[in-house]
């Protein structure tokens, strides 16, 4: 197993690590079981029916981040899977990326994937050499707006009907961590 961060957070190990097939049946079981709450946000929820969706969606994660697209980790708590988290739209060229993630709902509302978004934060800048990282969060999705203003995001927009799912547009909030120290 790949890890790219190991922290301990509130008496518990936490982990980034790079998602391996051993991983599908547990972030599987995670999206059935959330899979309502999920989708309010997350549309790709409702497209992950059997466990070899999930085996699919992680071997494509794998491929792009071997062609240096995205960086996708999967989030252990204690060894188990409890979400996923990683890079987006990645732009060497920019040095910016965009960060995303989801978190099952048992390991919600504990500071967990506020600190995993802190600690990719660091690896990207100070690992990746990035200088700017974006995060678009659903405006109705409070949570992850707060993850970013935990964590000093700038806020920059709301973006009115910036994506559509579930059959309507919906806005994003755009906030962005600029890496003060690179050139």
């Amino acid at each position: 197993m790949f890890t790219i961060a190991k922290f301990l957070f509130a008496g518990q190990e936490i982990e980034l690590v790079l998602p391996e097939i051993r991983h599908a049946q547990a972030l599987y079981e995670i999206i059935v079981h959330d899979r309502v709450e999920l989708a309010r946000f997350l549309p790709w929820a409702d497209k992950i029916n059997v466990v070899e969706d999930e085996i699919d969606f992680i071997k494509q994660m794998r491929r792009e981040t071997a062609e240096y697209k995205k960086l996708a980790l999967v989030v252990l708590v204690n060894g188990d899977a409890a979400g996923m988290l990683g890079l987006h739209n990645i732009k060497l060229k920019n040095q910016s990326a965009e960060i995303g993630y989801w978190l099952g709902q048992a390991y919600q509302k504990k500071g967990i994937m506020t600190q995993a978004v802190k600690k990719l934060a660091e690896v990207s800048f100070n690992q990746l050499g990035l200088h700017r990282l974006s995060l678009l969060a659903d405006h109705e999705n409070r949570a992850s707006c707060a993850i970013a203003e935990r964590l000093n995001f700038a806020h920059i927009a709301l973006l009115p009907d910036e994506v559509k799912y579930h059959g309507e547009f919906r806005d994003m909030e755009l906030y962005t961590l600029i890496n003060k120290n690179s050139l």
